[in-house]
């Protein structure tokens, strides 16, 4: 039986207490043979990894202190620029000097009489704007040219009236870049609001379908306040419009759907709705595909009207029911002259989710075939509306 005084082994080494002894426990040290080396960068190794994990997860939780300047920073340029878009006087707000912005940021820009405003395109100063850009949007794009617009959802508010969603969207060659890369294009795991590259956003063309993806942060960020579509009818109701301006000009959208999805053809017994490569309908049938998958997960039943000739926004972001899942606003642009307060909002009693969230919540799995794409209803019950569209087509 061992005892507490037991006398040490001759053999034992006794262990250096010291600072400089036990940073020799941790760190490649003089005398050290390979397998001692080894064993100490794996060490060093694991715990910078632990430390890095530790730091994304708090500023996943909570932001960062930069985070939340920036942000409002470049809210401050673009909803307080001494712009006014509609009367062509094209001075900006200065921007801070961060080493970013080109040549002539912040610049206080000529004007003329609306007489001699053709001659304007011809400014060096402007050269570098694209043509009919909306002043307001200068000094961001001074700063960083990849924005292509701003997306406000104006009542998804704190109790200090403060818009949760009030971001600039960026737009660039690919869907990985502004996953972890803020506007300033430092890196950062919230990323920024980026809009779907396979269709580019210009002045005179862009998608029928605009895509736009942003992080659900646990921070209150981004779009993770685009889950409070989640709770009941009332919150849709009473913020149903999203505001998404482009360089070149400012459309409001009304909601027409939220839903839940996977991203995984396991996660269901249906085909997986790709509503992420949907971009343009080139024909009622594409539309009549995308519209009832739509309808067919809606958390909501509305009386909203669509059609395939409408421009349609699509806000997506990751989701925590299941694993790679996530959740979808679809709202459609304003018809001239349209009122969007007449329309109205009900829980969907037959809303559609994966199967692997039935699977997971222990719940019985719909038993269905998935949607039905007879939108315009069938061929012999046509109306003269949907003959219309045939002709059209023709």
């Amino acid at each position: 039986m061992s005892m507490l005084n037991e006398v040490r082994p001759a053999d034992a080494v006794k262990r250096d207490r010291s600072f400089t002894g036990r940073l020799k426990e941790i760190i490649p040290w003089k005398g050290d043979d390979v397998k001692e080396i080894i064993r100490k960068v794996v060490y060093i190794s694991a715990v910078a990894v632990l430390i890095f994990s530790a730091y994304n997860a708090v500023e996943y939780k909570f932001g960062s202190t930069e985070m939340w300047e920036d942000n409002d920073y470049l809210s401050s340029l673009y909803h307080n620029s001494s712009t006014d878009d509609s009367s062509g006087d094209t001075s900006v707000s200065t921007p801070a000097d961060d080493g970013n912005q080109g040549d002539n940021a912040g610049a206080i820009l000529p004007t003329d009489d609306s007489s001699e405003q053709p001659e304007q395109a011809d400014d060096p100063v402007d050269s570098k704007y694209p043509a009919g850009m909306l002043d307001r949007f200068k000094a961001l794009y001074d700063i960083n040219p990849d924005i292509i617009g701003w997306l406000t959802i104006d009542g998804l508010a704190n109790d200090k009236g403060e818009n949760y969603i009030d971001y600039p969207v960026m737009q660039t060659t690919d869907n990985d870049y502004y996953l972890n890369h803020d506007f300033l294009r430092t890196e950062k795991s919230y990323g920024a609001l980026f809009a779907d590259y396979h269709v580019k956003i210009t002045k005179d063309s862009g998608p029928q379908n605009t895509i736009i993806y942003g992080h659900n942060m646990g921070a209150g960020t981004f779009f993770s306040h685009l889950h409070d579509y989640k709770k009941r009818a009332s919150v849709v109701s009473e913020n149903r419009i999203i505001t998404f301006s482009t360089l070149y000009e400012e459309n409001d959208y009304i909601i027409i759907g939220c839903f839940l999805t996977g991203i995984r053809e396991d996660q269901d017994n249906i085909p997986v709705f790709r509503y992420h490569l949907i971009f343009d309908f080139e024909d009622i049938t594409d539309f009549d595909y995308w519209y009832q998958n739509v309808l067919y997960r809606n958390y909501y039943i509305t009386d909203i009207d669509c059609n395939e000739n409408d421009e349609y926004l699509t806000l997506s972001t990751c989701s925590t029911e299941i694993a790679d899942s996530r959740f979808v606003v679809i709202a459609r642009k304003l018809r001239e002259g349209e009122d969007p307060s007449v329309y109205n909002y009900y829980s969907n009693p037959d809303v559609r989710k994966p199967a692997a969230f039935y699977i997971a919540y222990d719940m019985d799995i719909p038993d269905d075939d998935g949607p039905n794409y007879k939108y315009y209803g069938k061929e012999e019950t046509a109306t003269t509306e949907s003959e219309g569209i045939e002709n059209n087509d023709e």
